[in-house]
């Protein structure tokens, strides 16, 4: 497997793994009454799997793009967007003068 896609498997799982442990702690804490509504519903395995599948998509697609965000694969060699290639060679500054007119209000 290459390297991008075992480490987008290593952070999506462990997206999915903290949001197992946040369902759990969802049932076990009793919030909302989260545990009756789900032992109520009838099909409490399935219940409580599309809860997991939904919070473990959104942290594992944030944990994805937080890891993205931080990794160090990034070329920072040259400009980057903003026209930073513009401008004298050299990237020295480079004076110069203008006349300011001033306007008399009637």
């Amino acid at each position: 497997m290459p390297h991008a896609q075992h480490r987008y498997a290593r952070h999506a799982a462990f997206g999915f793994g903290m949001a197992g442990a946040l369902v759990g702690l969802l049932f076990w804490l009793d919030t909302g009454q989260l545990r009756q509504i789900v032992a109520f519903s009838g099909n409490e395995w399935i219940a409580a799997a599309v809860m997991w599948l939904g919070i473990g998509s959104v942290f594992a697609g944030l944990k994805c793009v937080l890891a993205r965000i931080d990794s160090d694969d990034d070329d920072d060699e040259g400009p980057r967007g903003g026209g930073g290639h513009r401008g004298p060679q050299g990237g020295q500054m480079i004076p110069i003068r203008v006349e300011a007119r001033w306007r008399e209000r009637r």
